[in-house]
């Protein structure tokens, strides 16, 4: 991409080629009318066909003399990209339940949540994210970054508590509202949680409505995943299937402006973590500017050995001598 810096200059180009047109027309014949009867016979040699390139040479070198004038200089062209960034705690639910199989049979569900969550971490090149893990009480396990890679190591050391132990349970409210303070000093454009569970609340340290109105306050937007499904002893013995209640999920979730979505399979879990990848996609601006650098030299390099090879053949080939 070739920019002028001063191309006012190259109106110089008219008169230089009003001078070239006045030249030839008036140039004279080398003999008068009576010697051409004469000499007309006599061939005509190389030099005599070869004398307008001295000229020529001359009217080259100062057309290019002119353009480096203008200031020729070369573009390039860059590209920078602005990114309005997302920040996304991620909070996964350790309780004991998650260590059934209610997702895909013979996985546990926290194999196949670390698994998709992977890949959703995996997506968000350009934004931060951090995760928090919850059984009864919340635990950061790896804050806020731009390094997805020590993310995803966070994420595969993650694991279920013990059942029955003292920090067994289900505490969506206090891991909502920990998230929350997470992200509480993010400049971020947007700021987002995504809390998965397969259980109800259970520990009411923090109700969930609380939760969800101090999210609301720090414009904070929550998405909630009820995940699988609920095994519960029946009276007479065996295990009973139970739909997760998704109310409570749906009123917290929607009160921060989110959403939401029940995946009772790892093939919906997929699913719900991409349209939730959708949803908080970053917008991206692309800037184009350019940069320019000065390129006379290669006009005028050309400009000065076409003035030298005009004046040595003018010297040696072309020497007019004077009697």
């Amino acid at each position: 991409m070739i920019h002028l810096g001063d191309p006012a200059f190259l109106l110089l180009l008219l008169p230089l080629a009003a001078l070239v047109l006045w030249r030839r027309r008036r140039a004279p014949g080398s003999v008068d009318g009576a010697s051409a009867e004469v000499f007309g016979g006599l061939p005509v040699s190389l030099r005599q066909r070869t004398a307008w390139l001295p000229g020529l040479l001359a009217t080259l070198a100062c057309v290019l003399l002119i353009v480096a004038l203008s200031r020729p200089q070369r573009g390039r062209e860059e590209t920078r990209v602005i990114t309005e960034g997302v920040d996304i705690m991620l909070v996964v639910d350790t309780s004991s339940s998650m260590l059934q199989d209610g997702l895909e049979r013979g996985v546990t569900n926290i194999a196949v949540v670390k698994e998709v969550l992977a890949g959703f971490v995996r997506g968000r090149q350009d934004d931060k994210l951090g995760l928090v893990t919850f059984a009864a009480l919340p635990r950061t396990a790896c804050p806020l970054t731009l390094d997805n890679d020590a993310v995803l190591r966070h994420l595969a050391a993650v694991h279920c508590v013990n059942k029955s132990g003292p920090e067994d349970g289900t505490g969506i409210g206090v891991a909502l509202g920990h998230a929350a303070r997470k992200l509480m000093d993010s400049e971020a454009a947007s700021k987002v949680v995504v809390l998965l569970t397969d259980g109800i609340e259970n520990q009411f340290v923090i109700p969930p409505e609380d939760a969800a109105e101090l999210c609301a306050d720090l414009d904070v937007r929550v998405y909630i995943i009820g995940a699988g499904v609920i095994r519960a002893p029946r009276m007479f013995g065996g295990v009973e299937e139970q739909e997760l209640p998704m109310e409570m999920l749906e009123l917290v979730a929607e009160r921060t402006g989110g959403k939401a979505y029940r995946a009772r399979n790892a093939q919906v879990l997929e699913l719900v973590y991409a349209e939730i990848d959708a949803l908080e996609k970053t917008q991206r601006e692309d800037v184009r500017y350019t940069d320019y650098d000065d390129i006379y030299t290669w006009f005028l390099i050309p400009a000065a050995a076409l003035l030298a090879l005009e004046l040595l053949l003018r010297r040696s080939v072309f020497l007019e001598l004077v009697g």
